[in-house]
């Protein structure tokens, strides 16, 4: 049996405008080492200068807000 291909997300793409912030895309790593992209907006439809890449952390958070 083939092992299951599975992947998590570890950054973002974003682009603020004015008060407006726009998701542009999700880096996904898989468990077989590559990584892909996927695009929420059209790669043509604005300056990637802009973007604002943030990482994402899935670990689970015990504060005291939980």
């Amino acid at each position: 049996m083939a092992k299951r291909k599975t992947g998590w997300p570890f950054q973002e793409g974003f682009i603020l405008e004015r008060t407006q912030e726009t998701h542009v895309f999700t880096d996904y790593r898989w468990n077989d080492g590559s990584v892909s992209r996927r695009w929420h907006v059209d790669r043509e439809s604005f300056d990637i200068k802009l973007v604002t890449v943030r990482q994402i952390s899935l670990k689970l958070s015990y504060g005291p807000d939980q």
